[in-house]
């Protein structure tokens, strides 16, 4: 569903045929969207964890008392507080992180960075 619109995958989508989907797969990227009369589809799609939006989404809102986040204004994604919070001061670090990488010209340079920050994102969004 986009909205209130019911949305499917193109025929020659890779995910057309999935019938199924994990927790962690209730948000799809996509490139291209265009409908018929009856009905609009979706092609050249990715699903994307929760985790990757906040880490790499828009803006992040915690509303504490309703256990929501909000990214970019407009995508809701439930979770405690707690874990809204750690995940915003998370995305600060991954965003510092990520300009000193591009800061660094040297390929040498990069492998001094602390790889843990990197292990550390690839263990959360792999859960």
């Amino acid at each position: 569903w986009h909205k209130e619109e019911r949305i499917y995958f193109h025929g020659a989508s890779v995910n057309a045929a999935k019938k199924r989907f994990l927790s962690s797969e209730n948000w799809v990227l996509f490139h291209e969207k265009f409908g018929t009369p009856n009905r609009t589809s979706v092609s050249t799609t990715a699903f994307v964890h929760p985790f990757a939006l906040l880490l790499f989404g828009g803006s992040v809102f915690v509303k504490h008392t309703e256990r929501t986040v909000i990214v970019d204004n407009w995508m809701s994604i439930g979770m405690s507080a707690q874990t809204g919070v750690i995940l915003r001061e998370l995305r600060k670090k991954v965003e510092i992180f990520l300009q000193r990488m591009i800061k660094c010209a040297d390929n040498s340079e990069i492998e001094q960075l602390d790889s843990s920050m990197i292990d550390g994102i690839i263990k959360i969004l792999s859960s």
